[in-house]
C-alpha cells in the first residue's frame, strides 16, 4: 500500500475547485466501474458473457436504415478504373 501517494493525491484533490473535484470523482468512479466489471467478467461462464453482451447491445437505438444490395457490390465500393 502506498500511503504517501494516496495522501499526496488527497492533498492535490482538496485544492481543486468544487467543480473540478466533482469531475475528478466522476472520472475515478468510472475507472472503478471498469475495473470491477472486468474482474466480474473473469468469473462468468461463456453463456453469461453472451447474455451480458446481448443486454449491452439492446441498449443501443434501433434503426431500420439499411443499404441497398447495390451499395455492397465490390464494383460500387472500390474505384478500379485506371488500375
Amino acid at each position: 500500500m502506498n500511503i504517501q501517494l494516496v495522501e499526496s493525491l488527497v492533498e492535490i484533490v482538496s485544492k481543486l475547485t468544487p467543480e473540478d473535484q466533482k469531475l475528478f470523482v466522476s472520472k475515478l468512479s468510472q475507472v472503478n466501474i471498469i475495473t470491477s466489471s472486468t474482474q466480474k467478467q473473469d468469473n462468468l461462464t461463456s453463456a453469461e458473457k453472451v447474455a451480458q453482451f446481448q443486454e449491452w447491445l439492446s441498449k443501443f437505438p434501433k434503426s431500420n436504415v439499411s443499404l441497398p444490395n447495390e451499395a455492397l457490390r465490390r464494383e460500387n465500393i472500390y474505384d478500379d478504373r485506371g488500375r
